[in-house]
């Protein structure tokens, strides 16, 4: 049923699907007959949306499902975690289930799975909670590859295909990356202590792109175990999942009324969606209409999103700049300098060639911090002239320095304005330019 439909910021529309509290929907991923299946965890059943919006539940013998994945064979493929199980559904809604270990049912030592993905080698491939890796071949037959001591329940977490041929996952509790081939050779690669990685992707640049629940990051490691950590502007987010975008961006859900986007340069961008009085968004996916698919369950119901993200300038190119400050309210006064930003006040800044900017510049790339707040808020940076968004680009609290990557558009006049978003008092603006479009 279609709750709402509004557009939240220029060019975005957010589409809202009521499905009832009882469905409990949590993984969402595009089949190959077009349409968007996810999983019900309170409604033991997997769901099916055509990108119109209908709906149909298909409900396997007697199991949660958690997370689903388009298989090689045509079929979604899905994870009962409880039962310990997998289980294949056909377009026409079969179900067929396997258990999700070698030998016969163990009820007192279940696997616990959580995702799984599509692998190089035309098998499924999944990560179990308990510290296996998980491999079942499209007729069902299953592998199994222990990594780390049974005992480290909801250990493992996300998995996905990486560029280099193998598989990626996510240790949640023990806080590493790891990558299993094919033939069950695993490496791991340790994280700071204590950001609990979740959901993976492979995303831009060949890298394996994550979520840190804990450390309010997204994380980029390459092949060859590089790191890099972006931090969520909004704190306390909690992100649990993970998809490469349409747009060659990589997306994110958020524990709150917003979804967020990750360039290749690592440029984090946050956008509302339709607040919801205890929701959650779970789940998220590319849909083959060339929209984002997301779930959220709140404490009386529950959604299915259709999100079209906001188009990037067209026709532009992008030129670097050396980092230069175009903007520190914390100087003397003047075009480049103070006040402070005042509470609930805009503030329209013109670069007027400073800093190498052009004026025949459409959008800049920056680097914003606030500090020196008197009071928690946030600042929306925005074109001049335009009427001001929902989404903030730095939120904050009292006292606290914050920064955040934007492309920021400029307006008619080459300009571009900030909001304060604090009940009362100041908070004083940094701005380093690092590249234009024009």
């Amino acid at each position: 049923m279609l709750g709402a439909c509004s557009a939240t910021v220029p060019g975005q529309t957010v589409t809202v699907f009521d499905i009832g509290y009882a469905s409990g929907p949590y993984g969402i991923a595009a089949g190959a007959d077009g349409n968007l299946w996810f999983g019900e965890t309170y409604g033991y059943s997997v769901g099916r949306i055509t990108p119109s919006g209908v709906i149909a539940h298909f409900p396997p013998p007697f199991a949660q499902v958690n997370e689903i994945a388009p298989g090689p064979d045509g079929n979604m493929w899905f994870t009962e975690t409880l039962w310990s199980t997998i289980g294949r559904i056909t377009p026409a809604g079969v179900i067929t289930e396997y258990l999700c270990y070698p030998g016969p049912q163990d009820y007192l030592h279940g696997r616990l799975p959580r995702h799984i993905t599509a692998g190089p080698d035309g098998a499924l491939w999944f990560a179990n909670s308990v510290g296996t890796i998980g491999r079942i071949t499209t007729d069902g037959v299953v592998s199994e590859f222990l990594v780390t001591d049974p005992s480290a329940t909801y250990n493992f977490n996300g998995i996905a295909a990486g560029s280099d041929g193998s598989l990626w996952f996510t240790e949640t509790v023990s806080n590493r990356i790891g990558r299993i081939t094919t033939a069950g050779l695993v490496t791991e690669f340790s994280l700071p202590p204590g950001v609990a990685p979740v959901a993976i992707t492979a995303g831009p640049g060949g890298a394996l792109w994550f979520t840190e629940q804990y450390g309010n990051n997204i994380g980029r490691i390459t092949t060859a175990g590089g790191l890099t950590e972006f931090p969520i502007p909004t704190a306390s987010v909690v992100p649990p999942a993970i998809t490469m975008g349409p747009d060659g961006n990589v997306w994110f859900t958020e524990f709150a009324d917003q979804i967020g986007r990750i360039t290749p340069g690592g440029v984090v961008t946050e956008y509302p969606i339709p607040p919801l009085l205890g929701g959650v968004a779970f789940g998220i996916t590319a849909g083959p209409d060339g929209n984002l698919w997301l779930t959220r369950l709140a404490e009386k119901t529950a959604q299915i999103i259709r999100f079209v993200p906001p188009a990037p300038p067209a026709g532009l190119s992008f030129y670097t700049l050396p980092p230069c400050r175009l903007l520190d309210t914390r100087n003397p006064a003047g075009p480049a300098g103070g006040p402070s930003l005042a509470a609930q006040m805009a503030r329209v800044v013109s670069p007027g060639g400073a800093c190498g900017v052009p004026s025949t510049a459409r959008a800049l790339a920056i680097n914003a911090t606030v500090t020196r707040p008197t009071g928690q808020g946030f600042l929306i940076f925005y074109p001049g002239g335009a009427a001001r968004p929902l989404a903030s680009t730095v939120n904050y609290s009292f006292g606290q320095t914050r920064a955040n990557n934007a492309i920021l558009n400029l307006g008619p006049s080459g300009d571009f304005q900030i909001w304060c978003g604090q009940g009362s008092g100041t908070a004083d603006a940094v701005v380093d330019v690092v590249g234009y479009f024009q």
